[in-house]
């Protein structure tokens, strides 16, 4: 087994956290490298201040997408200012199903159950809509609203993705309406005056981002950056238009890109570096090209796909999690201990509609502990959502761990990767979360972050993070490795038990999108049928961690 300090060789941000342990003790939680002194004021996710007193109800399931993306926008225009704040359901997103129940729109919905769950003490009433008419949603919202919309501006058929994106920058600047043509001829009785015709204005998406970033960037709001794809009008193929009311609401600056065309791949570089190093990429585009890309620039994308309400969600005080105690196990010689986590939390599509869902309705949840990788920044964004996996997991007996995103700084970026540590530190020591997910560079997050515990690596299927079974003490942090948990994958990682010494396994079960909870008494069944001679015993995260460090003789807190 290799030692932390053969993992940590190489990269100057490990020597300088090595630098700040005194008199050769470990790093304590409470030190710090200089690397993270880091001011974080304007770059934490934006709030919606004006707290939410009162909601309005509003079904889009018979809107079309060019109903939704003007509904949504305007939902953004309503909920920056007013305490009686647009919520709406049923949105659409091709992205958004899993192996999940289906609701109106062919998708997931998460709008019922957080208004029966976490939103029952705020008054409601229904918009009524008038269904005879086409998008009959953001028909009774224009009337409703009239008098808080300033103007429209109009999109481009023709360039659909990056016109749209480009009205949604333009319209949370000037409050206006982001409609298609079509949407505009409806409108027009109303008067509002035309911002902007973007119709035949661009020839290629660089050419629409070079205008709008000339025009529009400067008065937005830098504090995360975001950009956003599959935004077509195509009701079967769009990811829809749900994070616009937080886009408008916050004044934020988004654009659209095609990652897959090199020209445009690299020209994202333009609009990504003229934000402070490490910002928050919120959004969507291509993971497993933006992951890299933003990495080498030095940033980190965070994967913000079909969830609505966020103006909502976010004008709630944030919250101060607690967390939980970890439990050390007496470490036979003769028994495994298995962690099993679920994934891709990172997402908040993942955090805010997957996983609950599946806590919500699988008949095994609780049977067996688990680790809940979340984003942990919805302490800010959806506060009233932590409180809930809070409450829910802990009764369970079940674990929160920390994921930030989809990649992360190269280390070699120092500014940016300075900024990521310090801002993952911030939304641990918020959230209360001892475990976090690193995908890449594990080391040399693990000795400037110091958490409890870091799980490499992805799923043991990829390049990225440690072998499972090179589990080790990174100062204060346990960090293991995770294999998949696919029977070949299980069986290679047990066939490197070490004889006459307990073994240490963390398992990644995949995500919520399917049934995490039932899934995980499989792998359960099947590990205690090995009929190897060993005893297996499943324990959170973090009592892995406890038990390696009472294993080893080290403190438990």
């Amino acid at each position: 087994m290799k030692s932390s300090l053969t993992h940590c060789f190489g990269s100057l941000l490990c020597l300088l956290a090595l630098a700040g342990c005194q008199g050769g003790d470990a790093c304590g939680v409470g030190v710090r490298s200089t690397a993270l002194d880091v001011d974080l004021t304007n770059r934490l996710y934006p709030k919606v201040k004006t707290p939410t007193r009162s909601l309005v109800v509003v079904d889009l399931q018979n809107d079309n997408i060019e109903g939704q993306v003007a509904a949504i926008g305007l939902q953004g225009i309503v909920n920056r200012d007013s305490e009686q704040k647009v919520y709406v359901m049923n949105s659409r997103c091709k992205d958004n199903h899993g192996g999940w129940k289906i609701g109106p729109t062919a998708m997931a919905q998460m709008g019922q159950f957080w208004l029966d769950r976490v939103l029952t003490d705020i008054p409601q009433e229904t918009l009524t809509l008038d269904k005879t008419k086409t998008n009959p949603a953001f028909t009774a919202m224009v009337e409703r609203y009239k008098d808080k919309i300033k103007g429209v501006v109009i999109y481009d058929p023709n360039l659909v993705q990056a016109t749209i994106e480009a009205a949604t920058t333009i319209a949370a600047q000037t409050d206006g309406l982001i409609v298609s043509p079509a949407l505009y001829e409806q409108v027009k009785p109303y008067g509002f005056p035309v911002i902007q015709d973007l119709r035949g204005k661009f020839r290629s998406n660089i050419e629409c981002v070079d205008w709008l970033v000339e025009n529009y960037f400067d008065s937005a709001c830098h504090d995360v950056a975001f950009t956003w794809s599959h935004m077509t009008l195509d009701f079967e193929e769009s990811w829809g238009a749900a994070n616009k009311d937080y886009v408008v609401a916050n004044r934020l600056f988004t654009y659209f890109l095609d990652i897959q065309i090199p020209e445009e791949c690299h020209y994202y570089e333009n609009i990504v570096k003229r934000y402070p190093a490490g910002t928050q990429i919120m959004g969507w585009t291509d993971e497993l090209k933006a992951d890299k890309l933003f990495a080498d620039y030095g940033y980190v994308m965070i994967p913000f796909i079909s969830v609505e309400n966020m103006t909502v969600m976010s004008s709630f005080p944030s919250v101060q999690g607690t967390p939980i105690e970890p439990k050390a196990y007496e470490a036979d010689p003769n028994t495994t201990y298995v962690a099993m986590l679920v994934a891709d939390g990172d997402n908040l599509l993942h955090t805010m509609i997957y996983e609950p869902y599946t806590i919500e309705e699988s008949e095994h949840f609780g049977d067996v502990p688990l680790t809940w990788v979340i984003n942990p920044g919805i302490v800010d964004l959806a506060p009233r959502v932590f409180t809930w996996y809070d409450k829910v997991l802990k009764e369970a007996g079940q674990e929160m761990a920390a994921m930030m995103g989809d990649g992360s700084p190269n280390t070699d970026r120092y500014s940016g990767f300075s900024f990521y540590c310090a801002l993952t530190r911030h939304y641990l020591d918020q959230a209360g979360i001892l475990t976090m997910k690193q995908m890449i560079d594990g080391e040399s997050v693990a000795w400037n972050v110091q958490p409890y515990c870091v799980e490499g690596g992805y799923a043991g299927t990829d390049w990225r993070g440690i072998e499972s079974h090179e589990y080790h003490m990174d100062g204060n942090t346990f960090h293991i490795g995770t294999t998949n948990s696919r029977p070949e994958y299980l069986d290679k990682a047990l066939a490197r038990t070490p004889e006459g010494e307990p073994y240490f396994l963390s398992v990644m079960i995949g995500t919520a999108s399917e049934d995490a909870a039932t899934y995980a008494t499989e792998v359960k069944k099947y590990l205690e049928s090995r009929n190897d001679g060993r005893k297996y015993v499943f324990v959170r995260t973090a009592d892995l961690a406890a038990t390696y460090r009472a294993y080893k003789g080290l403190p438990i807190k």
